[in-house]
């Protein structure tokens, strides 16, 4: 630690003293050892040296009262801001992409439950992050054992990676296309749903429409992905050229997916600080007093004048 340059060996047990509180109150306070050796360490060495420096400016070699309870209380504050449960990236009925292994791999489906008991663990401490009703022709609820990437990912318009994302499409893309009218034609100005830049949240991404009913089938024969074509298994409903210069596929035309850009700017979509736009209604001020209420799935604009009380729809 820095201090001990400034206290001097002779002092080194007042350092010592210190320290052995410090660590005695982590030691209470993490009493199942979560703590990684390195927040221990950081833990330590920041209260030993803040406690240290108070001796050392009121001329005094041994701790009173007044250190400990110091100690107490900021041992507790960061240890139990390090020990909290990470928030959840993804509500009740978000749309996501599991991991499931066997002849599918990865199956798509929508979250109907958060922090269920663990039925494998008799003391109810381990918490399951999600339960997800996977679509047909799977149908069945999973559970998702951790809240991470590589298990559990946002259905997203893919392939801003490259043609690696079609695998995913093709996986998400519904069985039956019922919707015969499309929202979009070629030329129009869209936002995506993609994800982050770390994979884990998601954004509204500005591009134009390029294709409409476009069939991925010629790209997913050259990256040698095996599909079952028949009954057009290859057509997606759109293709779009972000303004990044990369091309993303839009399986479902749904206004959680793709929107119209004069609309929905360009922004988060669902980020780790609890930014949530995947509203299909939203009011916003028009005006000083008025109001106009956005709907995404048929962008349409309803002028509301006055009202500025009331709540926003949670139509998703």
């Amino acid at each position: 630690y820095d201090l001990l340059r400034y206290v001097g060996p002779y002092k080194m047990d007042v350092f010592n003293a210190v320290q052995d509180a410090v660590e005695t109150e982590i030691q209470y306070y993490d009493t199942e050892q979560k703590l990684s050796v390195k927040e221990y360490d950081m833990i330590t060495g920041e209260i030993t040296n803040d406690v240290c420096y108070r001796l050392v400016d009121g001329n005094r070699s041994a701790l009173n009262d007044e250190d400990r309870e110091f100690i107490k209380r900021e041992v507790k504050q960061i240890v139990d801001e390090k020990l909290k449960p990470p928030k959840s990236r993804f509500e009740k009925f978000d749309r996501v992409v599991c991991r499931i292994g066997g002849e599918y791999g990865w199956g798509v489906g929508t979250i109907q439950a958060l922090d269920e008991d663990d039925p494998d663990d008799p003391t109810g401490q381990t918490k399951i992050p999600y339960v997800v009703k996977l679509d047909p022709p799977i149908g069945r609820l999973i559970s998702v054992p951790q809240d991470d990437n590589d298990i559990c990912r946002p259905e997203v318009c893919f392939g801003q990676q490259g043609k690696g994302d079609l695998w995913f499409t093709l996986r998400c893309k519904p069985k039956r296309e019922t919707q015969k009218t499309r929202r979009f034609g070629i030329g129009d100005c869209v936002a995506c749903a993609i994800e982050d830049a770390m994979g884990d949240y998601t954004v509204w991404a500005p591009g134009k429409v390029v294709d409409v009913d476009y069939n991925v089938e010629q790209d997913a024969r050259e990256l040698s992905l095996d599909w079952d074509w028949a009954r057009g298994a290859g057509v997606v409903v759109y293709r779009v050229l972000l303004d990044t210069g990369m091309h993303v596929l839009v399986h479902r035309d749904v206004h959680w997916l793709v929107r119209d850009l004069a609309l929905q700017p360009a922004g988060p979509r669902q980020s780790a600080d609890g930014t949530r736009n995947l509203k299909r209604l939203v009011k916003r001020r028009r005006g000083d007093s008025d109001w106009e209420l956005l709907d995404h799935a048929t962008r349409r604009v309803r002028f509301q004048a006055g009202n500025a009380d009331e709540e926003d729809s949670d139509d998703e």
